[in-house]
């Protein structure tokens, strides 16, 4: 019973299970507190250098504070970003497994989220992660001050409606719980597991860039990248091959759709997601892939039909329709915003007895308006399919 309690509250039901979200005994209380303001003026201070050297020195005295922008960045609502990582003194990333790194106990992780305001940034929240212990991230938000000094943390229950986007829409503030979602299964502890780090990985980082990206960010200097990383020494591993979505040359607009699911759909939908409750829709880009075969989105989404216990009314039976956007769930989905159903999970499911009530918007969590640049992509995409 617990077990089924456990994966209903990660399908996103309106079932509110408390115990099951995960705390921390302590926590930051302001931005400031978790170093980030020391390291940021040291980097600035020392930028100017931009050598291997000075990487490679600061590693061995101080560790390693730098800004990073992956490829293929997740979409929220439109805002800005900015992100940094902190590697202890003289630690390494274990790489050894390219889908699945291992960060050093003391890895601090920042994300900021800001809007333009009269053409000036305005801070909103900055995110951070922290491994704490070996298998303990601590994961906060900080809600920044009106003067843009420091940011305090955010309630664990998040805030609904914090920042107006224009048109009725809102930005929000997800509670603990929705971080846990999708960096790290809901806090789960059972099925297989990936690391809580989404953005800061192989192909993320690979030098091998899309240059069409939906909403890529361009490389700034100082910025680490995977060759970085490998270079100096950072990963324990390297790869022959930087990463890159097999078929660039010839299908650049399937490099740039494949690329947007797998940065804003695959923490999910992949073998070890909090999907494999549900199905085995997979979005993920394998860092060592050289054949797109072996694409998740090509293997499980293309001309594949919806299990049908798991398609809502009104939605078009197939994932991706070869030459048919309107009859592909994939964009019936990420359109959709506000409809619910339910569903009876077949007895011989290993969740089986279960009807339960999920959203049919996806992603579920953590996005209030419709990417409309993807959607134009993905339909594009869809629509231009060679169906002989």
């Amino acid at each position: 019973m617990e077990r089924a309690l456990q994966w209903m509250q990660a399908a996103g039901l309106t079932l509110i299970l408390g115990c099951l979200i995960a705390s921390n005994a302590w926590s930051y209380e302001r931005l400031s507190d978790t170093g980030f303001f020391d390291y940021l003026e040291d980097y600035e201070r020392h930028q100017f250098v931009g050598t291997d050297f000075f990487l490679t020195y600061r590693w061995l005295t101080r560790g390693v504070f730098a800004p990073y922008s992956p490829q293929y960045p997740l979409w929220s609502d439109g805002a800005q970003k900015r992100r940094w990582i902190y590697l202890p003194r003289r630690t390494r990333i274990d790489t050894s497994n390219p889908d699945d790194w291992h960060f050093p106990i003391g890895t601090k992780i920042w994300k900021e989220f800001s809007f333009l305001e009269s053409g000036e940034r305005m801070r909103v929240e900055t995110r951070l992660l922290e491994k704490v212990d070996e298998d303990d991230w601590l994961m906060e938000t900080y809600l920044w001050n009106t003067d843009q000094s420091d940011a305090t943390l955010a309630p664990a229950e998040g805030v609904s409606d914090y920042y107006a986007l224009g048109g009725g829409k809102f930005y929000d503030i997800p509670s603990h719980h929705e971080c846990e979602y999708c960096h790290s299964k809901a806090g789960l502890g059972i099925g297989p597991e990936r690391t809580p780090v989404l953005g800061f990985s192989a192909l993320q980082l690979s030098n091998e860039r899309d240059p069409n990206a939906i909403h890529g960010e361009m490389l700034e200097p100082g910025m680490v990248t995977l060759a970085h990383l490998q270079r100096l020494g950072l990963a324990t591993h390297s790869m022959e091959i930087m990463p890159a979505i097999p078929e660039s040359d010839i299908a650049p607009l399937q490099r740039r759709v494949f690329g947007y699911l797998h940065g804003n759909c695959a923490h999910c939908h992949n073998q070890a997601g909090m999907s494999e409750f549900t199905t085995t829709l997979s979005f993920f880009q394998p860092a060592g892939a050289t054949h797109i075969q072996q694409n998740g989105t090509y293997q499980t989404a293309l001309a594949k039909q919806i299990t049908p216990y798991l398609n809502p009314p009104n939605s078009p039976d197939w994932l991706i329709k070869p030459g048919s956007a309107a009859d592909s769930a994939i964009l019936y989905r990420l359109t959709n915003e506000i409809d619910r159903y339910t569903f009876t999970v077949p007895q011989w499911h290993h969740s089986a007895g279960f009807s339960v009530d999920v959203g049919v918007k996806m992603p579920f969590t953590g996005t209030n308006v419709i990417d409309q640049s993807a959607v134009d992509a993905i339909t594009e995409y869809i629509d231009n399919m060679d169906t002989r």
